[in-house]
C-alpha cells in the first residue's frame, strides 16, 4: 500500500470514528448512492465546475449557438447511449456521465468543428451549466434514462438505479457534456 493510500485509510477511519459510522456502513451507502443517477450527476457537476477551461471562448460562440449545440448534442449523446451503451450503466454507473459528455463534444466537433477546449471555454464563459432551459432539457432526458433503468430492473438490468430527478448534464455539468 503506497504512502497516499495509508494516509487516506489513517483519515477516513478518524473521520468514521468522528461520525459514529463503520468503513462497512460508509462502504454500502457509497455503493448506493454511486449507483443513484442523480448523484452520479451531481459528483459530475462538481468536476465540471472546478475543471474550467484555460483558454477564452471564441467569439463566434454566442451563449445562444452554445445553448442550441448543447441540447441538440446531447439529444444525440443521449439517444446513442440508449441505443448503444445501456448495458454500460448497468456494469459502471459511474461511466454514463463521462460517456454521454464525451459524445456530446464528439458530435460538437464532427458536425460543427468546435474543439473541445474551444467548446468548454464558450460553456464556462456563458455560464451554460446555470441556464434554466439547458437545466430543465437535460433533467428530461435523465429521466428518461432513469426510467428506462427502473423499467428494465425487473429484466435483471441495472437494479438499484433510480431516484428522483438526476441534477444535471449533459454538455454543461447536468450529465451531459460541459
Amino acid at each position: 500500500m503506497s504512502e497516499e493510500e495509508k494516509a487516506y485509510e489513517a483519515s477516513s477511519h478518524i473521520i468514521f470514528d468522528k461520525l459514529c459510522i463503520t468503513p462497512e456502513n460508509f462502504e454500502r451507502s457509497q455503493q448506493k448512492l454511486l449507483a443513484d443517477p442523480a448523484t452520479q450527476m451531481e459528483l459530475f457537476n462538481l468536476g465540471i465546475k472546478m475543471e474550467q477551461p484555460a483558454s477564452s471562448a471564441p467569439e463566434d460562440l454566442s451563449k445562444e449557438k452554445v445553448v442550441e449545440l448543447v441540447m441538440s448534442s446531447n439529444d444525440f449523446a443521449f439517444d446513442l447511449f440508449k441505443k448503444e451503451y445501456l448495458q454500460v450503466m448497468a456494469q459502471d454507473p459511474m461511466l454514463m456521465p463521462v460517456l454521454i459528455s464525451a459524445i456530446a463534444h464528439d458530435w460538437v466537433f464532427k458536425n460543427h468543428g468546435w474543439p473541445e477546449d474551444q467548446f468548454k471555454a464558450a460553456l464556462f464563459s456563458h455560464k451554460i451549466y446555470e441556464d434554466a432551459n439547458v437545466a430543465q432539457h437535460m433533467q428530461r432526458k435523465q429521466f428518461e434514462l432513469m426510467m428506462m433503468s427502473q423499467s428494465m430492473a425487473g429484466y435483471g438490468m441495472m437494479g438499484g438505479m433510480g431516484g428522483p430527478g438526476m441534477g444535471g448534464p449533459g454538455m454543461g455539468g447536468y450529465g451531459g457534456m460541459m
